[in-house]
């Protein structure tokens, strides 16, 4: 067997690669909601994902570079920022939908009680 050699005189030992940084696990959190709630349930994993991508960058940013998983964070917050907005959206479109059909409804339906042909309701509806 062959022992490792050293350096010539005058060369320092190679540097070690520095330790990988850890993620904490609410970056990771909120990435995983932000996905989820962009398929799945726009409010309800939306809005824990803002919170938990928002915390998650504030403690990355206060370990002074011991943490890494800034984008994870970042990802999630922006995610289920998206997802909330479309969601409001959605809901918003749905409750105009809903009241808007109820108002044609309630004028389709006075028209046709105020028909006074000699036609029935049925023929003039």
């Amino acid at each position: 067997m062959t022992e490792p050699q050293s350096p010539p005189p005058g060369y320092p030992y190679p540097a070690y690669p520095p330790a990988p940084q850890s993620t904490p696990g609410s970056a990771t959190a909120a990435l995983v909601l932000g996905i989820l709630s962009i398929v799945m349930c726009g409010f309800v994993l939306g809005i824990p994902a803002i919170i938990l991508g928002s915390r998650a960058k504030r403690e990355i940013d206060a370990s002074q570079g011991r943490l890494g998983g800034r984008s994870s964070a970042q990802a999630g917050f922006v995610l289920g920022i998206i997802s909330t907005v479309f969601s409001g959206l959605a809901t918003l479109i749905v409750l105009v939908v809903f009241i808007f059909g109820g108002v044609v409804q309630s004028g389709f339906e006075a028209t046709c009680s105020s028909t006074t042909s000699g036609t029935t309701i049925a023929e003039a509806c």
